[in-house]
């Protein structure tokens, strides 16, 4: 019989990425203010996801202060591609811009506040997608998603253990438009530690 390790929280937190003085000070002073992030695990899942597809074009809805959003810049830098982020809050978004520069990355991005159910974007134009939004409105934003990605373009909804989640989940399962897979994980330093995550193929 295989066994397994006597704590796989302490276990897997060894496997966390390396990280910046930086992206740690804006992690702690993000959580001091109320305002989760996605924690280095889900972070380095992110770029790495970009990197595998060859994404040149990616698409955050829930930018806040630009945390999650680092990931995919890098991600973008290296490929000489550009992440458009999203968040409703002009503060943030200002933030955000501020955080993104420090690092040299704003020539990879553009900040943009908007309501991420009335975006004036194209249609079919983006190769991966990171929803990150308060999750009551996740079942609206499928069918945003869905007209933004572009075929074989990828959709990933963080925060889908959550309650208000759980009718976004139904759709992406029962609509027939995606090839999905929900996960249940630990995620060390995300907010919370334990959630799931969506990931979803436009067919």
């Amino acid at each position: 019989m295989p066994r397994f390790v006597a704590d796989p929280y302490a276990c897997f937190r060894e496997y966390v990425p390396q990280r910046e003085v930086r992206e740690l000070e804006l992690a702690a002073e993000a959580a001091a203010r109320g305002i989760p992030v996605i924690g280095p695990a889900m972070g380095g899942l992110l770029e790495l996801l970009c990197r595998i597809m060859g994404a040149t074009r990616t698409l955050e809805l829930g930018t806040a202060v630009g945390y999650s959003t680092i990931f995919l810049a890098r991600a973008m830098r290296d490929a000489g591609g550009l992440v458009v982020g999203v968040d409703m809050h002009e503060a943030h978004c200002r933030e955000a811009r501020a955080n993104l520069a420090l690092r040299g990355l704003a020539e990879n991005c553009a900040v943009l506040c908007a309501d991420a159910r009335a975006l004036p974007l194209g249609n079919e134009d983006f190769d991966l997608v990171f929803l990150d939004v308060d999750q009551r409105y996740y079942a609206e934003l499928e069918p945003v998603c869905r007209r933004l990605l572009r075929p074989g373009g990828l959709l990933v909804a963080d925060n889908t253990a959550f309650a208000d989640a759980c009718a976004f989940s139904t759709l992406v399962r029962d609509n027939g438009c995606w090839d999905a897979v929900n996960i249940y994980a630990f995620l060390p330093d995300h907010a919370p530690e334990q959630d799931g995550i969506c990931l979803a193929r436009k067919k």
